[in-house]
């Protein structure tokens, strides 16, 4: 039985092929390897996004806790602090930031909207104070070799990637813990009715994706060689614009059918969709805005056919059903 390309897939096959045909070097190993390098956090950072949204929630500081953890961990590593303790603090400040979000938005059941539009801030506002203006870098060789840049054939990045990919298809597909933040995307009300404590596995999902935004941290000062304090600032929106292409505006619905559906891949599709529009437009030497307009109609192509979902007559259809 033949499988269906979905539409990120066609939209993402279709984008390659138009950047081979601009430019044969695009495919070439160099490129690909670079490419797979320059992005290894974004896959990693996504990872992290999935959990949250898959589990009917958003969140709106990531490239803000991006920016914190980078900004902490460079500033260790500029203290001489040992390198395994500044990656144990980084990922603990990470798995704080989470904490908090999922203490604001399950505990106390505000909007995750609210929520993490102020914590950026608040993030924002940290990743300042940490640094004072100043950028770190500099960093020790067992940093730099986690994405190659230094004495690694075998960068420890591209094992965190896949790792990243295969814990995230493992934990929706094996464990009790991704089934029930699924399914509490899908319907809260039913697992809240089955006595299934909602509260906790919407702090579990925090945690779990504020884990891996520390840990995209990590990879994203490995590759720059250095830490300033508005380093992730901005990759929220290439998160939202990752998941629009993965499965349309209904993804970002609390309780959509779309979610069961979406298969976890497309996530990462959605993401490299994005980086394939910057490095064929960086090879092909246009204007950078131009990417941004076709970054937008991506996106745009993706969320339009989703669009009636919000419509106020489908969210009663759905209820009464």
């Amino acid at each position: 039985m033949r499988r269906k390309c979905n539409s990120t897939q066609v939209i993402f096959l279709i984008l390659v092929a138009v950047f081979t045909v601009l430019n044969p070097n695009f495919l070439s190993p160099f490129n690909l390897y670079n490419f797979l390098m320059q992005n290894e956090y974004r896959i990693v950072m996504i990872t992290g996004l999935a959990i949250i949204m898959l589990g009917g929630e958003i969140d709106l500081s990531l490239g803000y806790q991006i920016s914190l953890v980078g900004i902490l961990i460079g500033k260790l590593l500029t203290a001489d602090v040992p390198v395994p303790i500044c990656i144990l603090i980084g990922l603990a400040a990470g798995c704080c930031c989470g904490l908090l979000n999922g203490f604001l938005i399950a505990g106390l059941n505000l909007s995750s909207v609210i929520v993490t539009l102020i914590t950026q801030k608040l993030f924002q506002g940290i990743s300042y104070l940490l640094s004072k203006g100043m950028t770190y870098s500099d960093f020790p060789e067992p940093i730099m070799s986690i994405s190659g840049m230094k004495g690694s054939t075998m960068p420890a990045g591209h094992i965190i990637m896949i790792l990243s990919i295969l814990f995230l298809e493992g934990m929706f597909c094996f464990t009790i813990l991704g089934k029930n933040i699924l399914s509490m995307g899908y319907d809260e009300q039913v697992l809240r009715q089955n006595g299934i404590p909602v509260g906790k596995y919407k702090l579990s999902a925090y945690i779990l994706g504020s884990f891996f935004f520390a840990v995209a941290a990590l990879l994203l000062i490995s590759r720059q060689g250095l830490a300033v304090s508005n380093m992730g600032n901005g990759l929220e929106v290439d998160g939202m614009f990752a998941v629009c292409i993965a499965g349309g505006a209904s993804l970002i619905l609390k309780n959509s059918e779309v979610k069961r559906r979406v298969p976890v891949s497309n996530f990462y599709l959605g993401i490299l969709v994005i980086a394939v529009i910057e490095n064929g437009m960086q090879l092909s030497g246009s204007i950078q805005y131009y990417q941004y307009v076709i970054t937008s109609g991506v996106v745009l192509y993706s969320v339009i056919p989703t669009l009636p979902a919000f419509l106020p007559k489908n969210q009663e259809k759905k209820q009464k059903n």
